[in-house]
């Protein structure tokens, strides 16, 4: 697929930038690197200087915390139209996480002052990166409190809602075992023993190697787990 051409019109695409006058984006484009990357590759690396902030054209990347020792934790996915590296071009610090392509993707960096002069002038603009920074605090504090009150069951039950768009009259999952057991700090045995449990009871099923959910009530409500077929184990 042919790299989208990089113009005026499709910046304004981006909310970001939806609200600024043609002579803003103008002077805006020379500044901006587009970049395509493969599957898997890594976009920014946690600790890396910060020099700007990316925004999505097309495909996802994921948002991963790693541990040093072969161990990650995916945070969150984003998509067209989703920008990362906003922390660190507010306060100046590293990268606080690794940013990593999970299909081929294009991006395109803005660097950090070119971004600051852009926002100075657009209060519509710098509302929008303070919500989506709140917005991503309060996912991550969902997510703190899940894995440290919430067990196996219910977290990967959580992450299914979260994460099934409706395709075609399906609730269609987005990742697989692996990266549900990345995004729920658990195990892939015990996430595997977890679906099972779902899948016996009808919540939901496997087709063409992806996750169906056929329940959404029953992910929802605790009181639905039953007790047939317990998964016992909080990690």
């Amino acid at each position: 697929m042919a790299p989208t051409r990089l113009t005026a019109s499709v910046l304004r695409t981006l909310p970001l930038f939806a609200a600024l006058a043609d002579d803003e984006l103008a002077a805006l484009l020379p500044s901006i690197r587009q970049h395509s990357y493969p599957a898997r590759r890594a976009i920014l690396r946690a600790g890396e200087k910060s020099d700007g902030v990316y925004f999505i054209l097309s495909g996802r990347v994921k948002i991963l915390l790693e541990d040093g020792h072969g161990r990650e934790m995916l945070v969150a996915s984003l998509g067209p139209n989703d920008f990362f590296g906003e922390m660190a071009f507010v306060d100046g610090g590293p990268r606080s996480a690794t940013v990593e392509a999970y299909g081929a993707c294009e991006v395109l960096h803005i660097p950090a002052k070119r971004l600051r002069e852009c926002l100075q002038n657009n209060v519509g603009a710098v509302t929008l990166v303070l919500r989506t920074v709140v917005e991503r605090m309060r996912k991550a504090d969902r997510k703190i409190h899940d894995l440290a009150l919430v067990d196996v069951y219910g977290r990967v039950a959580a992450t299914l809602l979260e994460t099934s768009l409706e395709e075609d009259g399906e609730w269609r999952v987005g990742p697989g075992c692996e990266q549900i057991a990345s995004m729920v700090g658990a195990s892939r045995e015990m996430v595997s023993r977890v679906l099972r449990d779902m899948i016996d009871k009808g919540v939901i099923c496997r087709k063409r190697r992806r996750l169906i959910v056929l329940d959404r009530a029953a992910l929802a409500d605790p009181s639905s787990r039953g007790t047939r077929n317990p998964v016992k184990g909080t990690a």
